[in-house]
């Protein structure tokens, strides 16, 4: 059948692919500190329509494009208040360490939806949603339950609670950790990414600001996101016209024997 014909169905995959993206963009707007995903492609194998394929030579049909990759943006979302103390926002660029409680892998994010969360020895430990370990600084799990000090243990008897309050010591704050290179980090879903050869090793960002009882909304432009669907719309519906001419073509000739 007609090289068309194959062209026409994987342009008609890719913005099929493309769509994809667009749509969980979209269903992500209102997602805390969602990372919108733009579609990249590739194209096919050309090939030579008048010579041998191992010549290089000026005449080439392709054989269209495919989805190669979803590079993320990592832009800033803006900020919203919500008063809640265990709620943090980056202000600039950095993650978040979280570190899976099952596998002892740490992933890296934006989301500072954190919450209280208690584990099995008993202690409160400061954790997202889905569970994960917040770190601090020095990527150790940030326990919140208070833990006083020898003076105050010594002194338990006599202290009262302002002076407990003193000796107790002081929680710790999310670690901030950035990377030179951040394309190619994988999305591991809930918000979360891990970190591939080429980003290195996370560093410490000692400086950076991290405003507590606000939340980065998400960085997803609904007006961007409907114009990138009206086009890839009409890209599809193009590639569609494209595999019906050329069934149609075929059609003809065959009736012409």
């Amino acid at each position: 059948m007609d090289i068309s014909f194959y062209t026409a169905g994987a342009g008609a995959r890719a913005q099929q692919s493309k769509l994809d993206v667009i749509g969980n963009n979209m269903s992500n707007v209102n997602t805390t500190a969602y990372k919108s995903q733009s579609a990249g492609f590739a194209d096919l194998l050309y090939s030579n329509i008048r010579d041998d394929a191992n010549k290089n030579t000026q005449l080439k049909v392709g054989s269209g494009v495919r989805l190669e990759k979803t590079d993320s943006n990592f832009a800033s979302g803006g900020p919203q208040a919500t008063d809640n103390p265990t709620d943090y926002m980056i202000v600039g660029s950095g993650f978040f360490a979280v570190q899976d409680p099952g596998t002892n892998e740490i992933f890296y994010t934006r989301d500072g939806n954190f919450r209280r969360s208690i584990r099995s020895d008993g202690n409160f430990y400061l954790a997202t949603a889905n569970g994960e370990l917040v770190l601090d600084s020095d990527l150790k799990p940030i326990n919140l339950s208070p833990k006083k000090t020898k003076n105050s243990a010594n002194n338990s008897n006599t202290s009262n609670n302002s002076k407990d309050s003193k000796d107790m010591e002081e929680v710790k704050e999310p670690g901030v950790f950035d990377f030179k290179i951040k394309d190619g980090m994988l999305l591991k879903g809930n918000n979360l990414f891990s970190p591939v050869a080429k980003n290195g090793q996370p560093v410490l960002q000692e400086n950076a600001k991290v405003e507590k009882g606000y939340l980065e909304l998400s960085n997803v432009e609904v007006s961007s996101e409907m114009s990138k669907l009206i086009e890839t719309q009409r890209a599809y519906s193009m590639s569609l016209k494209m595999i019906q001419t050329s069934n149609e073509i075929e059609e003809v000739i065959n009736n012409l024997r």
